[in-house]
């Protein structure tokens, strides 16, 4: 996955100025990619993004979608590869906290780092979750369980932060990755950009696939994974961005995945638990979900990253199985609150 990303890499850096996207070397001679912390990026690169979070395993194309009175551009993703993809890729688990700078890191590169912890508030209520039910992986069972690894001279990583890294960050994770630093790649996506709001709204079918995964399904048995979501507008605080970027996915994300199930009693099951709205905090906003994690994101309950609805196929017996709806008012209010 790391060589499919690296050659989106190297587009961007090819059409850096269309995508208005500024390439750096580091002094430790890694490449980063400033997708929107000193340039405005684009929504063009935000794609470019997405496409490498899920190293071009994937067909993505934007549209406009309505929402009761709200008219949003939106992302669609589909996969034939969906554990590998989302959980194998996409998944935002890797915290990266140094010398006092902080990200989110997803991408490729996490298939070479299967030694790095989970992220510090996961691990301290790893027992509380798994006494609710949830399935907690840390990075090589992730791994073992969609049957999947790889080598790679090169690491590519998204990190979702607000300033570009030091080199103390980069040279930690080409020594995570067992790569040399010059083979590090790492693309900034800040939460407040364009490119941010475009990738994060990308991530609607790991969305899904995470939370099914949390909640004790196999992803193997997941065949085909496809989903919609509106890309939330572009907000300067950072605080209100986390906010609506996620709720653009509570409220209005939709999914679909095609599986294979014996057991349709545990499948219908499972899928009344995925949507947003089977949280007895669906009616908050995520920032106010946020504000009470004390603004921590993995202090946030797991089982709160939700798409509003889901709709499954069986191929085990044709049958289609949904639950949750999309929520134009819930979306209103959060984006214009």
């Amino acid at each position: 996955m790391n060589e499919r990303a690296l050659k989106i890499v190297m587009e961007m850096v090819e059409k850096a100025d269309e995508l208005n996207v500024k390439v750096h070397r580091a002094p430790c001679k890694a490449t980063i990619i400033d997708a929107g912390v000193e340039v405005k990026g684009s929504l063009m690169a935000g794609l470019y993004v997405t496409r490498i979070c899920l190293a071009d395993l994937a067909n993505i194309s934007i549209t406009s979608m309505n929402y009761g009175q709200l008219t949003l551009p939106a992302i669609h993703v589909s996969t034939d590869y969906p554990s590998i993809t989302t959980m194998g890729s996409q998944l935002a688990d890797w915290e990266i906290c140094i010398e006092g700078y902080y990200g989110l890191g997803s991408g490729p590169a996490r298939a070479l780092a299967l030694e790095r912890p989970l992220p510090k508030a996961v691990a301290l209520k790893k027992d509380f979750y798994e006494k609710i039910g949830y399935q907690i992986l840390n990075p090589k069972q992730i791994y073992e369980k969609i049957g999947y690894g790889e080598t790679a001279d090169v690491a590519v990583i998204v990190i979702e932060a607000p300033k570009l890294p030091p080199d103390a960050v980069l040279m930690d994770i080409a020594e995570k990755c067992k790569v040399k630093a010059e083979n590090v790649y790492a693309i900034i996506t800040p939460t407040t950009s364009i490119a941010g709001s475009v990738q994060i709204a990308g991530r609607i079918v790991e969305v899904g696939i995470h939370k099914l995964t949390l909640l004790g399904f196999d992803p193997k048995n997941i065949i085909f994974g496809s989903g919609c979501s509106p890309i939330a507008p572009v907000h300067p605080n950072m605080i209100k961005a986390m906010g609506i970027v996620n709720d653009v996915i509570r409220y209005a994300g939709s999914t679909f995945y095609i599986v294979n199930c014996d057991d349709e009693e545990y499948l219908k099951n499972i899928i009344s638990r995925v949507p947003s709205s089977s949280s007895n905090k669906y009616y908050k906003t995520f920032m106010e979900i946020f504000k009470e994690a004390n603004y921590s994101f993995y202090n946030i309950d797991l089982g709160e990253f939700s798409p509003a609805t889901i709709t499954v196929n069986n191929v085990k017996t044709g049958n289609i199985f949904s639950a949750g709806e999309i929520n134009p008012t819930m979306l209103k209010m959060a984006l214009t609150t």
